[in-house]
């Protein structure tokens, strides 16, 4: 059992006051009032090591076989003053929503080595390669453009403060760790944002078609361009849209929907670093 290899109790209740605790941080309100979200599952237990997050939980089932390097890694959690909480099957699965749970959630402190909430932003912006993501609503899309973000090698996001929260459980899950090695602010004033940005040099293009729009792959996008993604289904707001100083479009061929926001990133992320 493992609550005899980490030297704890076990614990039988689901109304346990920490259980009860931890089971809120699903919840964005109680995310933000804690500054504690959790990650789920082993690779996100050891990107939360690796990338040094302040580790405030682990919960384990008590029922799950670990092999001995992450138990090695789990005691040393331990021995760095981290709570380790056994638990049992059935109240393992009240703090999780996985298919194939691994029977190990780890409860971090807000990331803020790498994480900004600004309510207005100000200073200026030196990172050469920035996207922009203006209301993009579903927690996959917001997952995947940070992992993509992390694997073509942008320095910084900027999602304005009606995206799905970066904290969020599937957006956590989606990243696959990328979270912790990504640069990013959220912003309250997405207009203020687009105008530090251009304070600093930089050329804002906005990802749309209209009638003088510039074409991804005839024009050359530079370390001085930043790109901003609208809403899945709206796009972006003709607010921003008037403060770009251009838009540009992938082309694609006719009578064809729209790739949807996480694709689009990558294509232009894949352009902008390439």
């Amino acid at each position: 059992m493992n609550e005899l290899i980490f030297n704890t109790d076990v614990i039988t209740s689901k109304t346990n006051s920490t259980i009860v605790k931890i089971a809120k941080l699903n919840n964005k309100k109680y995310r933000n009032e804690e500054k504690l979200f959790v990650c789920n599952g082993i690779k996100l237990f050891l990107e939360a090591v690796n990338f040094g997050a302040n580790i405030k939980y682990i919960v384990i089932n008590n029922q799950t076989k670990f092999d001995n390097d992450i138990i090695k890694q789990i005691k040393n959690c331990q021995n760095s003053g981290v709570n380790i909480l056994c638990v049992t099957d059935g109240v393992y699965s009240k703090l999780t929503e996985e298919i194939s749970p691994q029977g190990i959630i780890t409860v971090c402190s807000f990331f803020d080595k790498k994480h900004r909430f600004f309510a207005n932003v100000e200073n200026e912006y030196c990172d050469k390669k920035i996207m922009l993501f203006e209301s993009i609503r579903d927690p996959g899309n917001v997952g995947t453009i940070i992992r993509n973000a992390a694997a073509f090698g942008v320095d910084r996001l900027i999602f304005s403060q009606d995206c799905v929260d970066i904290y969020s459980p599937k957006v956590i899950r989606s990243a696959m760790g990328a979270v912790f090695k990504m640069n990013i602010d959220v912003v309250e004033n997405f207009n203020s944002a687009i105008k530090s940005l251009k304070k600093s040099g930089k050329r804002v293009l906005s990802a749309a078609l209209g009638r003088k729009s510039l074409v991804l792959g005839e024009h050359k996008l530079s370390n001085n361009d930043v790109i901003i993604i609208g809403n899945e289904g709206h796009g972006i707001s003709n607010e921003v849209l008037d403060m770009s100083d251009d838009t540009i479009f992938i082309p694609m061929q006719e009578n064809t929907e729209s790739i949807n926001a996480a694709i689009a990133s990558a294509i232009f992320m894949w352009e902008l670093t390439k």
